[in-house]
């Protein structure tokens, strides 16, 4: 299967590029959503588990590290990748100046491991279908 693609009329962001000149970049859309009973599906498919035990897994997986990410662990999960919470700070003139309330909001960062990075090799792009639709509307808008 491909990933869907649209085009979209930017700012040409390169170095010394004129003000006011514009690129068309190619920008990928999610086509579809798997969601969590439907991912348990599939694997269960793949396997001699149920699908109960393989969402008994995944939310165990979740709990787990939801707790272990916020005690500072860096969770690697093999071949699939590692998860990490980060996040920077304001900067102070001293060190005593420094207090934790300085912190920015953390974010999940996630490092994919040699088997994402592997499906990463061979993707193909297909152009999503552009529809446009005109119609008349009598209503009131806002810009």
């Amino acid at each position: 299967m491909s990933l869907k693609f649209s085009l979209v009329h930017r700012k040409d962001m390169t170095k010394g590029a004129p003000a006011d000149r514009k690129l068309y970049y190619g920008l990928t859309r999610v086509s579809i959503r798997l969601d969590l009973e439907k991912l348990c599906d599939a694997i269960a498919s793949r396997s001699t588990a149920s699908r109960g035990d393989i969402k008994l897994v995944l939310e165990g997986l979740i709990y787990e590290m939801c707790s272990k990410l916020t005690e500072g662990y860096s969770i690697s999960l093999g071949t699939f990748g590692t998860f990490r919470i980060t996040n920077g700070s304001k900067g102070v003139a001293t060190p005593e100046e420094f207090n934790a309330s300085m912190f920015n909001k953390g974010r999940i960062t996630f490092s994919a491991g040699t088997m994402l990075r592997g499906a990463l090799k061979d993707l193909k792009y297909e152009k999503m279908q552009v529809v446009t639709v005109e119609e008349k509307c009598d209503k009131e808008h806002v810009y």
